[in-house]
């Protein structure tokens, strides 16, 4: 190939000579000064209602691993979709790199207001969840200083993702298909479960969502004791508040109590997602009815 280039060169060198002795009437001889300019080279961005696959088959494994999602025309089937894009300013978007995700606080808040908007309802009152995605180093390099605020369909809450091909807007509206309603538990021991199988209120069922609700903890809670610290009373006045029931009555029950699913990792807690699913749970019983509004019944 070097050879070739050169007597490429070389060819094209003696057009050049033979010709510059015959320039036509008007010419000035400048073979630069007519070319158009192009325009600078700039990444291209996503736009809300983007579409993105990954062949994992966990939320984790997304997190851990963001380059193995890539973008999919929205009429195939699809694990992520871009809900909005922002862009990264002041000494964020100063740096050499992207952003890590503990920083992005601004970002996050502005994703999880948009995710709300496109949803019908906050997140983390469905089988969904919301990513923040940051350029790659490539794209930053390239001058990119825009951030991704993707949603995802959970098939379960232990993060199983739920590729679609339909959009998810809306769809966490009042009657939304990825609403969280009731279930049973999946994986149970003492203190803890494995997972929640959704499960229609009027089958039989151990398990019922009665809302989401932030700590008020600055640090993230990593172990048992500052867990419960964080949620338990807030999943608690949770349960009261669905339920109707009265604290006093809520203490004499022996089947009847209640748990929390933490929704963010480390790196989101830091950037400002500090919230739990609390849910009504039954112990070695199970119920076709939904306890919304039931009051101080006995179970």
């Amino acid at each position: 190939m070097v050879k070739r280039f050169a007597l490429v060169t070389a060819a094209l060198a003696a057009v050049l000579v033979t010709g510059a002795c015959a320039a036509p009437d008007g010419a000035d001889r400048d073979l630069v000064d007519d070319w158009v300019m192009l325009g600078e080279a700039k990444v291209p961005e996503p736009v809300g209602g983007d579409c993105w696959t990954t062949d994992l088959a966990q939320l984790d494994a997304v997190l851990a691993s963001p380059s193995r999602v890539v973008q999919m025309p929205c009429d195939f089937q699809h694990a992520f979709e871009t809900v909005h894009v922002g862009h990264f300013t002041g000494n964020l978007a100063d740096g050499s790199t992207p952003p890590a995700l503990e920083e992005m606080t601004a970002a996050y808040t502005e994703c999880d207001d948009a995710a709300k908007s496109y949803l019908g309802a906050a997140w983390q009152a469905g089988r969904t969840h919301l990513l923040i995605v940051p350029p790659t180093k490539a794209q930053w390099a390239g001058g990119a200083r825009f951030f991704r605020c993707d949603v995802g369909a959970l098939r379960t809450e232990a993060g199983y993702l739920e590729p679609r091909k339909t959009t998810l807007k809306d769809s966490l509206k009042a009657g939304g298909e990825l609403l969280l309603g009731c279930g049973t538990q999946v994986g149970v021991n003492a203190d803890t479960w494995d997972d929640i199988t959704p499960t229609a209120c009027t089958a039989p069922h151990d398990v019922e969502f009665v809302g989401a609700v932030e700590s008020k903890a600055q640090t993230y809670p990593a172990d048992d004791k500052s867990y419960e610290s964080a949620f338990a009373d807030r999943c608690e006045q949770a349960l009261l508040n669905y339920t109707g029931m009265t604290p006093s009555h809520f203490g004499k029950q022996r089947s009847l109590y209640f748990g929390y699913w933490m929704t963010a990792g480390q790196q989101e807690w830091k950037a400002g997602n500090r919230t739990a699913r609390c849910y009504a749970m039954l112990d070695k019983k199970k119920i076709s009815r939904s306890l919304k509004g039931a009051g101080n019944i006995s179970i």
